[in-house]
This record gives C-alpha cells, sequence and structure tokens, in this order.
C-alpha cells in the first residue's frame, strides 16, 4: 500500500512538471506596448518602450551587428530603454526581432521592426581627426560624440632600432575621450617628416577604421639666450645672498643642481644657488593680477617650449624644524624646505600666451598653450620622480653626490618640459605660466602639507621658439 501512495505522488510530479512545460512552451503576451522609439545614438541605437502586462518579465531584442554576428539584448519591465549596439558607420533600417519573455523565461513570437544608428565615434572622429606638426613630432586632434566605446592607436613610421630599416613605430594606445582629445608626441629619433598611422578598435578589439597621414613635417626649435627674453615673478621672492637663493641662479647654465652640489662637497650644505618664489606663491583666481611668471619675448615669436629643470637626487637632508629634533636648522631655511624638496615643485600648472598686457589681462582672454594637471599624490609616475623626492623609501638608488663631476654632466636632467600646442602663423610676445598647487608628502608626522608656506622652485629656465627657415 505505501509503494503505491509513493507511485502516485511520483506519477503526480510527473504531470504537474509537464503541464507547466506546456505552459513554458506555450506562452504567448500580447504586444501591448504603449509606445516603441528607436533614437539614433553614436554606434547604435536607444530604444525606448513600456510594458504594460504584469505578466511579462522583460524584452529581447536580436539583431546582426556591423560584422554580422547576432547579438542579443534584453532589459526587464523595471526600465524603459535598452541600447542596441555594435554598429560603426551610420545605417538605416537595420532589422531587428522584439520578443517578451515571463519569469519562466518562456518567450513570445518575434515582432519585426527597424531601426536607424549613426557613426559610432570610432569612425565619426575620423571627420575632424588632425594631425599637425609639433615640437619633434607631432599632434593627433579630434573632436567625438558623447557616446563613446572605443579605443585610439598612433603609429608613425620611423626606423627599426635593430636593423634600421623603415618600420611602423607603435606610440599610443587610449580610450577615445567624449568630446574629442589633443594628443602630442615627442619623438626619440630626430626627423624631418614621417608618415602618422591612426587605428581605431572597438572594445571587443575588432579592427574599425585606419588612415595614414603621409609626409608629415617635424618642427624644429631654437633655445633663446638669457639676454634674449625677461623673466619676472609678480609675488614674493626669495632674494638671499647667505643661502645663495635669487633670479640669477636661473640663467647660469646649471640645469642639474651642480653649483649645489659643489657647495655640499665644500661643507656649504646650506648654499642652494636657487631660484624660490614664495611664501604664498600659489596663483589664486581671488588675486588674479598677482604670482604670474612672465616671460617677455620682446617681440613677437612662436613659442615651442618653457622648460623648468630642478636638482638631480642628491639624498639631501632638507632642513625642518620639529619639537623631536636634536638638530637645528636656520629658521628661514626650515620655514622654506619644511625637510621636503619635491614638495615645492609644480604638480598644477598652466602656460598661456597673449599680446596683451601680462600682468593684468585675464588668463581666460590668453591662449592656453600647455597644462599639466598632475596627481598631487603620485611621486612614482611623474615629472620629477628622480629628484630629491623618494630618497628615503627603500629601492630609490641614485645618488649624485657619489662619483665625478663629469658623471653629474652627463646624466639626464630632470626637466618639466612645457611643449606649447602649435598653430601656424600664430605668434605671441608674452608667455603666462602659474602654478596652483605642488606634490604632497606621505609623511604622518606633518599631516600631508609640507607646503603650506606655498613656495615654488626651479633652478633653471629654459625657453625656446619655433626655428626660422
Amino acid at each position: 500500500m505505501k509503494y503505491n501512495i509513493l507511485l502516485g505522488i511520483f506519477l503526480w510530479g510527473c504531470l504537474l512538471a509537464a503541464c507547466q512545460d506546456d505552459e513554458v512552451d506555450c506562452f504567448e503576451v500580447p504586444v501591448e506596448f504603449k509606445k516603441v522609439d528607436f533614437t539614433p545614438v553614436p554606434g547604435g541605437a536607444v530604444m525606448k518602450y513600456y510594458i504594460e502586462n504584469p505578466e511579462v518579465l522583460g524584452v529581447r531584442v536580436r539583431y546582426e551587428d556591423a560584422w554580422g554576428e547576432e547579438r542579443v539584448r534584453e532589459a526587464s519591465y523595471l526600465s524603459d530603454s535598452l541600447m542596441l549596439g555594435g554598429f560603426t558607420e551610420a545605417r538605416k533600417g537595420v532589422p531587428a526581432r522584439i520578443s517578451f519573455f515571463n519569469r519562466a523565461q518562456a518567450e513570445s513570437e518575434p515582432v519585426e521592426m527597424t531601426f536607424d544608428t549613426e557613426k559610432a565615434a570610432t569612425v565619426a572622429l575620423f571627420d575632424s581627426l588632425k594631425i599637425q606638426e609639433f615640437w619633434g613630432g607631432f599632434s593627433v586632434r579630434y573632436t567625438a560624440p558623447e557616446i563613446v566605446r572605443g579605443m585610439l592607436h598612433v603609429f608613425y613610421i620611423g626606423k627599426d632600432k635593430a636593423t634600421g630599416d623603415p618600420d611602423t613605430i607603435w606610440l599610443s594606445t587610449s580610450a577615445i575621450q567624449p568630446q574629442g582629445d589633443t594628443l602630442t608626441f615627442e619623438l626619440s629619433e630626430a626627423l624631418t617628416t614621417t608618415d602618422v598611422i591612426v587605428r581605431t578598435d572597438d572594445f571587443d578589439g575588432k579592427r574599425v577604421k585606419m588612415q595614414c597621414y603621409p609626409d608629415l613635417p617635424c618642427l624644429s626649435m631654437d633655445t633663446l639666450k638669457a639676454g634674449e627674453f625677461d623673466f619676472k615673478f609678480g609675488g614674493n621672492v626669495v632674494e638671499n645672498t647667505t643661502y645663495n637663493f635669487g633670479y640669477q641662479y636661473l640663467f647660469d647654465g646649471d640645469n642639474r643642481g651642480l653649483g649645489f652640489r659643489r657647495n655640499r662637497l665644500a661643507g656649504e650644505q646650506f648654499r642652494y644657488n636657487t631660484f624660490m618664489a614664495g611664501p604664498h606663491a600659489f596663483y589664486d583666481q581671488d588675486e588674479a593680477d598677482h604670482n604670474r611668471f612672465i616671460v617677455d619675448l620682446k617681440d613677437g615669436k612662436c613659442p615651442a617650449s618653457v622648460n623648468l629643470y630642478v636638482f638631480l637626487c642628491y639624498q639631501t637632508n632638507w632642513p625642518v624644524a620639529r619639537a623631536h629634533m636634536t638638530v637645528t636648522f636656520p629658521a628661514l631655511l626650515a620655514d622654506i624646505w619644511n625637510g621636503y624638496y619635491h614638495a615645492h615643485l609644480p604638480a598644477k600648472i598652466r602656460l598661456y600666451g597673449t599680446n596683451s598686457d601680462p600682468e593684468t589681462t585675464p588668463l581666460s582672454e590668453m591662449a592656453l598653450l600647455y597644462e599639466l594637471d598632475d596627481d598631487v599624490d603620485n611621486l612614482w609616475d611623474c615629472w620629477c620622480t628622480r629628484t630629491d623626492a623618494l630618497q628615503n623609501l627603500q629601492g630609490w638608488k641614485e645618488n649624485w653626490m657619489q662619483g665625478d663631476e663629469k658623471d653629474v654632466l652627463a646624466a639626464e636632467p630632470v626637466v618639466l618640459r612645457m611643449l606649447c600646442n602649435y598653430e601656424e602663423g600664430v605668434t605671441y610676445r608674452y608667455l603666462v605660466f602659474v602654478v596652483t598647487d605642488t606634490y604632497n608628502v606621505r609623511d604622518w608626522q606633518i599631516d600631508n602639507e609640507a607646503n603650506s608656506r606655498e613656495y615654488i622652485t626651479f633652478t633653471e629656465l629654459e625657453v625656446c621658439v619655433k626655428k626660422e627657415e
């Protein structure tokens, strides 16, 4: 008897499951959309919908993308829009099959519809792409739509280092930026002209479009001598003969801090041979006519670069005043350095060009030629990583106090090269740069404010302009 009851329960379960399977297979739902709209967007279309039927869990759309591959997109009744992507060129009348499904994943008969698309960013950017000669290289400028899904690759035709034969050299891969971007490239080899290749891929790694721009000239520059331009700062400058601070050290040809090194070797550790702006040298919009570094080219010239050189790594014990210390440093030096050199180097700086009064003309009315907007906490990957910034961290090996002076002179200098945006035929008499922040310090003892007094230093200033043929 017991076995008969169990057998009956088993058969009833099978019958119930069969009925449910029939319900799954037979799910039909009427097309009850209040409104269906397809809006073309870059790289596809957005389908707007509204589901009224409470039995419908969601909507499913099948279509073929630009490569002829079937795509299936789904969305639930909780949403009212669905992005249909996977396209490159603009298209008309793309067929789509729209169906519904319930909680048991039963699917209704599809409804045939069509939609249009706009050019994807991977194609549209070529409409505005501008390859322009640049200082020792070239620049790539483009505009792009707000919706972007793709990568931009830049190459040039150079020489293979091993064989010397012409070769395609990769330079950069970056995500396409909404609204556009400008990329600048300084080539490692000296060329008078080059061929530039730009390629785009989608995020699936599919190649979309490639274009070559042949025979692009590479711009050359001349470095001005100290007497060929004037320089001043519209704020506080430390002028001190005891510790060797002043304007004169910007133009003495020492772009590695060699004078400071010589002084230390002679036992004069507090003679720095450098320029120091401050205190309170950061640019503040509320005092817009203050704290501008101004270069007067004396007549209209095409600016190429403004270069700020700083010290090599000399493993320096920078003056500081702290309660627990047994060593007492000169008060002025402790106020200036506060224990760190790199905390006085520009992390956020903008360079402008103008032919108007450089002291009073609003920066918004000047031409922006260069901008550095570094992460102030990123000392491992910034322009001044090799200076006296990381000497106390494990693994940092440079120490240019060791060795001969000829070794120091052969070392690669630490320099911020502010390469100027180039526009053919445009010249400026005045260059203006402003600093709004320096690098931070990760030190529990000073609460991350090593430069609260807002000092700014660099040891050599170099100004370059377009070389006249």
